[in-house]
This record gives structure tokens, C-alpha cells and sequence, in this order.
């Protein structure tokens, strides 16, 4: 019987020493209380997670591993009491707790308190999970999600911005580039109107960038492949930047290897950035001396389809220090600030490309020298899909192009066809876009259709309307030009419809073509690329004859609007005449009276802008001086000036009286005479009834006939008393001359 009871005694003790080997080995805190709340024992896995020395010293500060008050804001003793109850009186309670470790670090816990009966009364045993792990892995994933959630609104945001920032710029950009087309804007606005055109582009630049890097950084920047051809690339690339530099004394030149594959698969647009950029700082950071490109191929390796596309771009500019070279591509990065700052510029665009180069794979290698220039060097893996190379031949004819622009107006830069046989429809909710897209079409002559929204494109569609090109804009409110173009597609119209977007976040070329569009203008709308379009679209469809055609007629308009500049003449010489009179007699005058200064302020400032209407600009600005030293009531200036001004005035006067001298007289007949005389009576008969609009047109009509030139200076009398509304006079000065016909 002894024997039996010690062997329980054994198997009771070594059951017990396998339970405790459990709950010391547990991956938990394990605490014991007893009916009164006091706690009792623990587990290893207690003293090791607070990092305590032994069970003793966990059971004797256990109230000091919670910090005093609870996150909730209750007190720790107060919310742990009631928990440890509430498993005493429900069987179980589970909450989450901070404790902490004794040097203050906070550790969050999962508490399970569980009721169970020892020795015949109820205690509560407690686990404790500490979430430390869990808590990070899960502030991780809300991170990573918050990141997502922060690059979505940040691509939604940057999208919105870029097309409420593009709408107006259009405005700025198309409405300048309008009054540059036109001829007879005075050379002073021209100048302004191109430095405004200049900032808005730069400003637009400085936008592009911004969105680029914004969209590199979400990770948002994607690729787009497309076939494109390797000469016409680097003739435009070139192009563009001498267009920009022209007037720096910097010799260009360019080597092309004539082994490179006539065309090449890969993201034309984004390699062009890459080279602009690259070319475009080599011309900011030169002053003078030489650049070259170069463009060569490595050949492919074994087995491999593809090329490696080598541009190398050399200057003889500032060059970088070793440290600055480092630097070079650091977001917002640019040296030599005190040298530099009238370059303008933000220093995202190298950041940008490095970027680009990377996501194609490629390699930029950098060799610079302080003083001495720089050199960079792009590699670029491009598909070859077995193209031919461009020859000797072709790559010897892009060496030899002359890439100077004859001139730095943006006007002529291209050549506008006339297309008056050409009809197209522009679609936009804002009416200064439809006023841009219009004005920027003038010249061609096209008939110009307009409207405000989706549906009432879909409504002029529906109604048997057809147009060359229908300009749709992608974003309009109700319904946008996406839904709208497929919405004029299921009608069965085939014409060609083109995107325009302020949208530069979309995924542009590939997404309208899938939508039924057939290509895309961004906006502020590229005059070069809309040029393309309407060439591609309009002219290229209609026969040679009908183009011709057109061409006659555009040279016959040239013809007629030569006779206006004929007539401004005519006005000038007459204002300039009166003017010299006055000025002489202001000068004999010494100034000496009030209304002096104010007759010679007024007169001045009418010739700066007669001057400048015929194109005498020099003369125009030391008017504009002259009318400043009037408003200073300097007459000491004045009188100092003026005579050297009026000397300038005869000159011109004399050489447009030369002009008149030169031009063919015609004489006098009986026809013309009657045509001359019936044409009189009817503006005689308009003055009498104060319409001024009627007799300015019959005056036209006579104008566009050959006079001799004592009937040339009559209606030209006629012409300024009209443009004065001096219908008295008007009325009596063809009485008499009428007389002598």
C-alpha cells in the first residue's frame, strides 16, 4: 500500500513538473490570482517580456508594469479591477491593455482573463499576448495603405490640377500666339506679346515637370512603345533647340552614324525629353564655343533582337566640379547659383532624367571639367525589329542640314496652308478655348463650327453635319468628350475625331485611340501640332487641283491686303506732315506755355504708335522718350532732343513720299470717272444719313481701284474724315470735287 501511495506521489509530482516545464515555455505571460485579487504566481515568459530578474520581482511589481492611466483614459488599478471581476462573475473577460517595462517602454498587450476553481474556490487565471509584432505588422499595412490612398488622391489632385492650370495657360498661350500671326500688330507689341508667350511657356515647362516627377515618384510614369523613325526624330530634336538658342554665338554641330537602324521601337516622346533636356542645358549653361551630338548604335549582343542607342551630348560650357556631378539629378539641384541666375530653370528636369533612363533601362555616364565643358552620355536599349540602317547617304544629308532659324517669330515658323474647302467642328465648355481654337485657325481659312458640349456635338452629328476634323475636349462637365465621341461613333460616323487635353496624367495616346478618337492635341494647344493635324486630316484628303486652287486664292487675298498697307501709308504720311508742322512750331516756342507741353505730349505719343504702325521702330522708341520728357515737363530735354527727332522725321516722311513718287500714274478716263463720280454720290448719299459703316465699305470698293494720285490723296482726305465721323465735311469735300470732274 506504501508502495502504491509513493508511486501517486511520484506520478503527481512529475505531472505537476510537466505543467509547470508548459506554462514556463509558453509563448505568453501566464498569471495567477486568487479569490481575494492577489496575484500569486506567473510564468518565465512574465519575467522575460518585461525583462525582470526573477518571478518574485514580477509578483512584487506588477502594478508598475501599467502605466497609471489607460489610453481610454482610465485609471490602470481602477479598469483592472473591474475586468479581473467581471471573469470572476462571467467566466471570462478579454480586452486589450498597455502595460510597460520599468525603464518606461511602453508594450501593448491582448489580456484574456479566464474564471477557474481551485482548492474548491474561484480564481482567475490571466494570459497576457503581447502585440507588439502584430501592432507593427498592422500600422505597415495601414501605412502601405494610407500610401496607397495618398498616391491615388495625389494622382486624382494632380490630374484636376493639370487641367484647371492648362485651361486658362491655353487661354494665355493661344490668344498671344493669335496676335502674333497677325501682320499689322505694331513690331513694340510683338516684342511684348513674345515675351509673354515665352514665360507661359516656361511656366507650362515648369508645370510638366512637376506632374512628370509627381507621377514617377506614385510610380504612375508608364511607358508607351511606338514605331517611330530615327531621322525625323533627330531632325526635330535639333530643330527645337536652335529654335530656343538661336541668338547665343555657339557653333552646333551634329555626327550621326550611318549603321543606326532607320526605325526603332520604343517611347519616342519620353527619349525626346530625355535628349531636350540634355541639349536644352547644354545650351543654358553655354556662352559661347561649341556642342555637339552624336548619335551612334552599339551592336546587338548575340541572339538578341535589340539595340543599344548611343547619344552623346558634348559642350564647352561651365562643366562640374566632381562633388557636383554627384549631385547632379538630386531633386531641385543647380550650381553656381550666382553665375546662374538669370538661367532660368528649377533643376527637376535632370532628376526627371535620370529617372526615365532608368525606367528604360538605360545608362547615363557623366564626364565633366570645371571651366573646360561637359559630356554626357546615354545609353539606351531600343527593339530594331530588323531594320535597315539609314546609309551614308541619309545620315551625311542630317549632318548637313542648316538648322538656324531665319527668324525668332513664332509666327513663321511654320507654313499655314489656306484651306477654305476644309470644314471642322471644336467642342468645349470653355468659351475662351473655342475663341483660342478658332483664332489659332484663321489663317487657314477653314469654316469653323463650334460647340459648348457633348450633346450638341452629338445633335449637329445627328443632323447630317459632316466635318474633317471634329477637335473634341476630353474633360467637360454632364458628359465628356470620351462618352461623346462614342456616343457619335454608334451613330456611324467615320470622320476623324481629335482629342484635345489638358489632361497630361492620362494615359494619352493609347487610351484615345482605344476610345474611338484618332489622335490628340495636348493643351495649351501646340500651333506646330495642331498645324500636323489639319495638314494629316484636311489638306491631305482633298485632290492637287482643289489645293492649288486654294493657293491662288491665298495669294490673291496677299495682293489685296499689300493695298492696305498702301492706305496706312497714305494716313501715316499726312499724320506725320501735321505732326512736323506742330513740333516746330512747339520748338520756336521754347515751351514756354502749358499748352505747349500738353499739344506736344499728345502729338508725340500719336507718331510712337504711327511710327511703329509702319515699322519704324527705332523712331517709335525715341518718341516714346520724348512723350516721357513731356509728362516730366523737362523741356530742357526737349528742346535738346526734338530737333534731331524731326531731322529723323523728314527722313522717313521723304522715303515714303519716294514710295508714292515710284508708284504707277494712272491716267485719268471717262469710264473711270463715271464709275468714280456714281461711287461719290452714293457716300454722299450714306453721310447724309450718318451710316458710316455703308460709306466706309463704298470707300473700299473705290480704294481697290487704280487712281492717279491727286484722286489717291482725295479719298484718302475722305477716308480720315470718315475715320472721325466728319460726315459734314465729307459731304462737302466730294461736293467740290465732283465739281472738277
Amino acid at each position: 500500500m506504501l508502495f502504491f501511495r509513493k508511486k501517486n506521489n511520484v506520478e503527481k509530482r512529475d505531472a505537476e513538473e510537466r505543467m509547470k516545464i508548459m506554462i514556463d515555455a509558453a509563448p505568453f505571460c501566464v498569471i495567477f490570482w486568487d479569490n481575494e485579487l492577489n496575484l500569486i504566481d506567473c510564468n518565465q515568459e512574465a519575467v522575460k517580456m518585461f525583462e525582470l530578474s526573477s518571478k518574485n520581482e514580477f509578483i512584487k511589481k506588477y502594478f508598475q508594469l501599467s502605466p497609471r492611466y489607460q489610453p481610454d483614459g482610465i485609471s490602470s488599478l481602477e479598469k483592472g479591477t473591474a475586468l479581473i471581476g467581471k471573469a470572476l462573475d462571467e467566466g471570462l473577460s478579454r480586452y486589450e491593455w498597455m502595460h510597460q517595462k520599468l525603464n518606461g517602454e511602453q508594450i501593448p498587450t491582448e489580456i484574456t482573463c479566464v474564471r477557474t476553481k481551485h482548492k474548491g474556490e474561484y480564481t482567475v487565471t490571466e494570459y497576457i499576448r503581447d502585440l507588439r509584432e502584430q501592432k507593427a505588422i498592422l500600422a505597415e499595412i495601414r501605412k502601405a495603405e494610407m500610401a496607397e490612398e495618398s498616391s491615388n488622391a495625389k494622382s486624382d489632385f494632380l490630374a484636376k490640377m493639370s487641367h484647371e492650370i492648362r485651361t486658362p495657360m491655353n487661354a494665355i498661350l493661344g490668344i498671344t500666339e493669335i496676335q502674333l500671326q497677325d501682320d499689322t500688330v505694331p513690331q513694340v507689341t510683338k516684342d511684348a506679346l513674345e515675351r509673354i508667350y515665352h514665360s507661359a511657356n516656361l511656366l507650362l515647362g515648369i508645370i510638366n515637370d512637376i506632374l512628370d516627377l509627381s507621377k514617377i515618384e506614385a510610380g504612375r510614369l508608364d511607358l508607351v512603345p511606338v514605331q517611330y523613325d530615327i531621322a525625323s526624330f533627330i531632325h526635330d530634336t535639333v530643330q527645337l533647340n536652335m529654335m530656343r538658342y538661336e541668338t547665343k554665338p555657339i557653333e552646333f554641330k551634329l555626327k550621326v552614324d550611318e549603321n543606326i537602324p532607320a526605325f526603332l521601337y520604343g517611347d519616342e516622346l519620353r527619349i525626346k525629353q530625355i535628349l531636350n533636356n540634355l541639349l536644352s542645358n547644354a545650351f543654358k549653361y553655354t556662352n559661347e564655343g561649341m556642342i555637339i551630338l552624336e548619335v551612334a548604335v552599339n551592336p546587338p549582343n548575340e541572339g538578341h533582337f535589340g539595340v543599344t542607342m548611343v547619344f552623346t551630348i558634348s559642350d564647352t560650357g561651365q562643366g562640374m566640379t566632381e562633388e557636383q556631378v554627384k549631385l547632379l539629378g538630386s531633386k531641385y539641384a543647380r550650381f553656381n547659383a550666382e553665375a546662374n541666375r538669370k538661367t532660368e530653370g528649377t533643376g527637376l528636369g535632370m532628376n526627371i532624367t535620370r529617372n526615365l533612363i532608368e525606367l528604360m533601362r538605360g545608362d547615363l555616364q557623366i564626364r565633366s571639367i570645371p571651366g573646360m565643358g561637359s559630356t554626357f552620355t546615354v545609353l539606351l536599349p531600343q527593339e530594331s525589329r530588323n531594320s535597315e540602317p539609314i546609309g551614308k547617304e541619309l545620315a551625311e544629308n542630317l549632318m548637313q542640314l542648316n538648322f538656324i532659324s531665319t527668324t525668332k517669330s513664332r509666327s513663321v515658323q511654320i507654313k499655314r496652308e489656306y484651306m477654305p474647302y476644309g470644314r471642322v467642328l471644336i467642342v468645349d465648355d470653355v468659351e475662351t478655348n473655342l475663341y483660342v481654337g478658332k483664332g489659332l485657325m484663321a489663317s487657314y481659312g477653314l469654316s469653323i463650327d463650334t460647340a459648348m458640349n457633348g450633346f450638341e456635338a452629338i445633335d449637329k452629328i445627328r443632323n447630317g453635319n459632316t466635318y474633317d476634323i471634329v477637335f473634341m475636349d476630353h474633360m467637360m462637365p454632364v458628359m465628356d468628350g470620351i462618352e461623346a465621341t462614342k456616343k457619335i461613333r454608334k451613330l456611324g460616323y467615320t470622320d476623324p475625331i481629335v482629342a484635345l487635353t489638358a489632361n497630361a496624367l492620362a494615359g494619352q495616346a493609347e487610351m484615345f485611340l482605344q476610345n474611338g478618337f484618332d489622335d490628340f492635341i495636348s493643351k495649351p494647344i501646340d500651333i506646330r501640332q495642331l498645324n500636323v493635324s489639319l495638314n494629316k486630316f484636311v489638306r491631305d484628303k482633298y485632290p492637287n487641283d482643289v489645293v492649288e486652287a486654294a493657293r491662288k486664292q491665298k495669294n490673291s487675298l496677299v495682293r489685296k491686303s499689300q493695298k492696305v498697307d498702301a492706305q496706312l501709308a497714305e494716313v501715316f504720311l499726312r499724320d506725320a506732315k501735321r505732326t512736323v508742322i506742330l513740333m516746330e512750331s512747339i520748338y520756336q516756342n521754347k515751351c514756354r506755355s502749358s499748352d505747349d507741353i500738353s499739344m506736344f505730349i499728345i502729338n508725340v505719343h500719336a507718331m510712337k504708335s504711327a511710327l511703329a504702325n509702319v515699322g519704324e521702330i527705332s523712331l517709335s522708341e525715341k518718341a516714346g522718350k520724348l512723350e516721357q520728357a513731356g509728362r516730366d515737363k523737362n523741356s530742357e530735354l526737349i528742346l535738346t532732343e526734338l530737333p534731331y527727332f524731326l531731322e529723323l522725321l523728314y527722313e522717313v516722311i521723304h522715303k515714303f513720299e519716294s514710295k508714292e513718287t515710284h508708284a504707277e500714274e494712272v491716267p485719268s478716263a471717262e469710264g473711270n470717272n463715271s464709275l468714280l463720280k456714281e461711287k461719290l454720290l452714293e457716300i454722299h448719299f450714306e453721310c447724309s444719313a450718318y451710316n458710316k459703316k455703308a460709306a466706309k465699305d463704298l470707300l473700299a470698293e473705290l480704294k481697290e481701284k487704280a487712281w492717279p494720285h491727286k484722286t489717291n490723296d482725295f479719298l484718302g482726305t475722305i477716308a480720315e474724315n470718315l475715320l472721325h465721323s466728319d460726315f459734314d465735311e465729307t459731304i462737302k469735300a466730294i461736293e467740290e470735287f465732283i465739281k472738277q470732274l
